[in-house]
């Protein structure tokens, strides 16, 4: 039973690298660190015998935001990973990974990482600590939307931390579909992430409007958007984890123009995850008609996330 835990444990951890990694471009991700725990008392486990000595972090990330001026990331992440199918009622053992990561969030702003990750780096004058809680199973399908499941849960109001994201394998596989099928389809060094102008980094976009990772804040979007430069030409590529609507497209058309900043872009492309040709067209042609800068099959392109013969 250890072996197989371990195991399971192992196959956690490479999901979590392969996807901070070569998905989102983060070439640094550490593993297995440890930090004391300062709260002994108030965060042992209730089935465990003595108190909590230290908090274990599955993986580690940092990068200077593209989205705030003068910012640090900092991506403290818990692998749940299971072998299992996710719970029928999963809010128990929901609760249970997120008051875990919330203690280990507690302690680490007074731990010696941090204040190793902050030293590391210059023109910081502020952290921002995220945990990142990545529940995934194995044996539930790709698609599995667990976070709808356990989104009314109550929290408790002593737990002590800024933001946690979660990501299930319904999240995951958007990314994974959208994101590495891109890479895969344009090459690597073509793709590159879009980061919008947020009010907050006007500093960073004059020098850096687009990078090889994916912001920590976009693991909460339902869009996308990414630069590919092929042929000598630059595409703007826009995902949506949304399905076509004719809300959806205008809003993503909205969306679009806050890219101008981008420069010398040649076509817009919106990629859904149903979108359909024989079915989807005339909506787009109707909805175009407020947008005179767009013209579709011209500098506007509409596809499905994956290949679908339909759409040719």
């Amino acid at each position: 039973m250890g072996e197989w835990s371990k195991s399971v444990g192992e196959k956690g951890e490479k999901i979590v690298d392969y996807f901070f990694r070569d998905i989102l471009g983060y070439g640094n991700v550490l593993h297995g660190e440890t930090i004391t725990c300062n709260k002994p008392v108030k965060h042992k486990d209730k089935n465990a015998q003595g108190n909590k000595t230290t908090h274990g972090i599955d993986a580690f990330v940092s990068m200077v935001s593209p989205m705030e001026d003068q910012t640090l990331d900092v991506g403290v992440i818990s692998s749940k990973f299971t072998s299992k199918p996710y719970p029928n009622s999963p809010k128990a053992t929901f609760k249970e990974h997120f008051i875990d990561l919330a203690h280990t969030l507690e302690c680490f702003k007074n731990s010696k990482l941090s204040a190793d990750t902050n030293f590391g780096f210059s023109n910081v004058n502020k952290t921002e600590v995220v945990g990142i809680l990545v529940w995934a199973s194995n044996k539930s399908d790709e698609g599995k939307n667990i976070i709808s499941e356990v989104s009314n849960i109550q929290i408790d109001n002593n737990l002590l931390f800024d933001k946690i994201i979660v990501l299930d394998n319904n999240r995951l596989s958007f990314f994974v579909d959208t994101i590495q099928n891109a890479k895969k389809e344009f090459g690597k060094e073509n793709l590159k992430f879009v980061y919008h102008n947020t009010g907050l980094n006007n500093i960073n976009l004059q020098s850096q409007s687009f990078g090889d990772f994916l912001p920590l804040q976009y693991l909460f979007s339902d869009i996308i958007p990414v630069r590919i430069e092929k042929d000598g030409k630059v595409e703007l590529l826009i995902f949506s984890k949304d399905e076509f609507s004719s809300s959806n497209f205008t809003k993503l058309l909205d969306f679009a123009k806050g890219f101008d900043h981008l420069g010398s872009i040649s076509a817009t492309v919106m990629s859904f995850p149903d979108f359909n040709d024989l079915e989807h067209s005339p909506i787009v042609k109707k909805e175009l008609a407020r947008f005179g800068n767009y013209i579709h099959e011209k500098n506007l392109f509409l596809k499905k996330h994956t290949e679908d013969f339909r759409n040719y």
